[in-house]
């Protein structure tokens, strides 16, 4: 691979193939005495999400993106040196401080995968926990149905009593069967998503609707059949049930690769969270209560509203995953 200037890749994209079978000390890019190996491409590889990841090797563009962030930052760091600022005791400290976070989440991934190497069963826990616990995984039942909402013109009890009249009027033609419930509710319906939906809700469950509106819906029994009118804070409502589905517990095998998920990360969790415990309250650690005191300062940018507060990345938290 040939290059012109600082960040001036030429012939890359013909020589990525080169890139995933490449011994880690390749070089991928050369300039003066800076240089980026395939290990560098790897290690900034790894602080991606997984799934990000495996997009970016499949990507000409956001490969060279990835390296030109290495690269650039390399040489930034070499000028960096040259200028004295390595020498510098807070930032010598921080460079301390980022060693020991990436070397801290290391120790915290060694720690899951020595746990994954001698995991329990968690087929078997799925398993357990299904049939201790059906509850969790039955839906609930549901009922379908379509509506038409007739609203007061105005907040007056003249003028609910002549809504109520017309959604009495209403419900009578559907009853009857003059028209169909959904032309009805193309009709006289006033809610705004009727013209989409022609009155039909779909299924419902117990909790997601008003009180009376629910009450009423998971009365009716038979398909076809139409509600008294409801009154609610919304109006009035005509309601007709077109089905009814009853609380049905999930076949385990439709739900076994998320309880197997779900136990898996649980079990990492408490690995990390036992670990973090036993750093966290180690005999022999020590505060300094005096010298914290001197950490705590008025925030002279509060006063003035510039800020709300601190956003301080967290230590290892016991839920880390």
């Amino acid at each position: 691979m040939k290059y012109f200037g600082i960040g001036v890749f030429v012939g890359f994209y013909a020589s990525l193939a080169l890139a995933a079978d490449n011994p880690p000390n390749t070089p991928l890019i050369e300039y003066q005495d800076v240089t980026v190996t395939q290990q560098d491409y790897a290690a900034e590889l790894a602080t991606l999400p997984p799934q990000f990841q495996a997009e970016v090797g499949t990507s000409g563009k956001q490969v060279h993106k990835l390296l030109d962030k290495v690269f650039v930052y390399r040489v930034l760091a070499k000028e960096a040196r040259t200028e004295g600022l390595d020498q510098d005791p807070q930032l010598q400290a921080q460079v301390q401080l980022a060693q020991e976070r990436t070397l801290g989440l290391a120790r915290l991934d060694q720690l899951r995968a020595q746990a994954l190497a001698t995991h329990p069963d968690f087929a078997a826990l799925a398993k357990e926990k299904y049939q201790a616990n059906p509850q969790e995984y039955t839906t609930p039942e549901q009922v379908k149905v379509a509506h038409i909402l007739i609203k007061p013109e105005e907040s007056s009890p003249a003028a609910e009593e002549k809504a109520q009249q017309l959604a009495e009027q209403i419900r009578q033609q559907a009853s009857a069967g003059e028209k169909s419930f959904s032309d009805l509710a193309l009709e006289y319906s006033q809610d705004p998503s009727v013209k989409r939906n022609h009155g039909d809700l779909g299924f419902i469950t117990a909790g997601k609707t008003v009180k009376p509106f629910e009450e009423a819906a998971f009365a009716l029994q038979k398909p076809g059949e139409i509600s008294p009118v409801v009154k609610t804070q919304y109006g009035f409502y005509i309601i007709q049930l077109e089905a009814r589905q009853p609380a049905q517990l999930q076949p385990f095998t439709e739900i076994q690769a998320q309880l197997v998920k779900g136990i898996k990360e649980k079990y990492l969790q408490d690995i990390v969270s036992h670990h973090l415990h036993q750093i966290r309250n180690a005999e022999g650690i020590n505060m300094n209560g005096e010298a914290l005191k001197n950490l705590i300062k008025p925030n002279p940018y509060k006063a003035a509203g510039a800020t709300k507060g601190v956003i301080i990345s967290p230590a290892p938290a016991d839920s880390a995953q």
